[in-house]
C-alpha cells in the first residue's frame, strides 16, 4: 500500500514541531510497498541517517534513525516512531499532527520520573499539562534569539510558581510542561498565578504576548519500579489540556468538585467534550482567573 507523504517542519501542513533547528518544511515521510522513505526537501541545516548526512530521499531499514535538529525519527519493527525530541516518542506516522502537550505526555511514558517529591499516602495526584498556543507562529515572528529569550521568561515564571505552591516538574519538552501536585487546590491556585504573571508580562511587553493553554485533572497514577509515570488519569489530564484555549485554565469535573467547596475559586460554564482515545463524553470547566 502507498500512503501520501507526511510533511514535518516548523510551519507545514503535516506535523508541526517547535524545534528551532529545523526548517519550516524540513522533510517528508512516506510509507509505500512495505518501505518507509524519508526525503529531506532542501532543509537549511540538513538531516542525517545513522550519523551520515544525506540529501534527497533515503529508505529507512528497521533499527535506523534519522536525525534533524534536536529531533529523531526511528524505525522499530517496521513502524515509524517519529519524531522524538530527546526521548519523546510521538507515535506512528499515521497520527502525526500533535501538540506540545502530546509530546510531553509521551516523553513521560518513556523517561524515568522521580516521584518521591510528589508521593502521597493515597497515591492521588493532580496532573497539569500546559503549552503555548501557536508557538510555531511566535517563533517565526520573533526569530530564534527573541523566541528563546521569551521561552526562558515563560519557563522561569512556571518554575518559580510551581516551587512556591509545592508542585513538581515532571517533564518539560519544547514549550510544554507536565507538573504534579499532591494538592488539587494548590495546583489550580498555582496555574492562576502563572496566568496572571504571563498577563503582567504581556502588559509590560506587548510585543512578546504569549497565551498558554493549561489542563488539570486529579486521579490515581501508576509508578513502576523505574519511576515511569502512566495510567488513564495522566492521559485524561493531557487530553483536558488539549481542549483548553490560549489563556485558559481547564479542569476536569472531578477536580472542580474537589476544590470548589471553599467558594474562593470561580469556574465558568461547563463544556461537554470528547477526549481523544477515551470513551464517552467528559465535562470540563474553565477557571476564572
Amino acid at each position: 500500500m502507498v500512503h501520501e507523504p507526511i510533511e514535518i517542519g516548523r510551519d507545514c501542513s503535516g506535523l508541526l514541531l517547535t524545534d528551532p533547528q529545523i526548517s519550516r518544511l524540513h522533510l517528508t515521510v512516506q510509507s509505500r510497498l512495505g518501505r518507509v522513505t524519508v526525503t529531506d526537501v532542501g532543509s537549511t541545516n540538513g538531516s542525517s541517517l545513522d550519523g551520515t548526512p544525506f540529501v534527497g530521499a533515503v529508505d529507512l531499514p528497521i533499527g535506523s534513525t534519522v536525525r534533524f535538529g534536536a529531533t529523531t525519527i526511528e524505525i522499530v519493527s517496521g513502524a515509524v516512531r517519529a519524531p522524538m525530541a530527546g526521548s519523546a516518542r510521538m507515535g506512528a506516522a499515521t497520527d502525526l499532527r500533535r501538540t506540545s502537550i502530546d509530546i510531553v505526555a509521551d516523553a513521560v511514558a518513556d523517561s524515568p520520573v522521580d516521584l518521591r517529591p510528589v508521593s502521597t499516602d493515597q497515591g492521588t495526584l493532580t496532573i497539569v499539562f500546559s503549552d503555548i498556543e501557536s508557538s510555531t507562529m511566535h517563533a517565526e515572528r520573533l526569530g530564534d534569539e527573541k523566541w528563546f529569550a521569551l521561552l526562558s521568561v515563560h519557563n522561569d515564571l512556571f518554575r518559580r510558581r510551581v516551587s512556591e505552591f509545592g508542585g513538581t516538574e515532571i517533564k518539560a519538552q519544547g514549550d510544554g510542561f507536565m507538573l504534579a501536585f499532591p494538592s488539587g487546590r494548590s495546583a489550580v491556585l498555582c496555574m492562576i498565578e502563572v496566568q496572571r504573571d504571563l498577563a503582567k508580562h504581556t502588559s509590560s511587553h506587548p510585543d512578546q504576548e504569549i497565551r498558554v493553554r493549561v489542563g488539570l485533572h486529579t486521579g490515581e497514577v501508576i509508578a513502576d519500579s523505574d519511576g515511569d509515570l502512566f495510567g488513564k488519569h495522566v492521559i485524561l489530564a493531557a487530553r483536558v489540556g488539549n481542549e483548553a484555549e490560549g489563556g485558559e485554565i481547564l479542569v476536569s469535573a472531578l477536580l472542580r468538585e474537589i476544590v470548589e467547596s471553599r467558594g474562593d475559586i470561580e469556574f465558568g460554564e461547563p463544556r461537554s467534550v470528547d477526549l481523544k482515545g477515551l470513551a464517552g463524553e467528559y465535562t470540563v470547566f474553565p477557571v476564572i482567573w
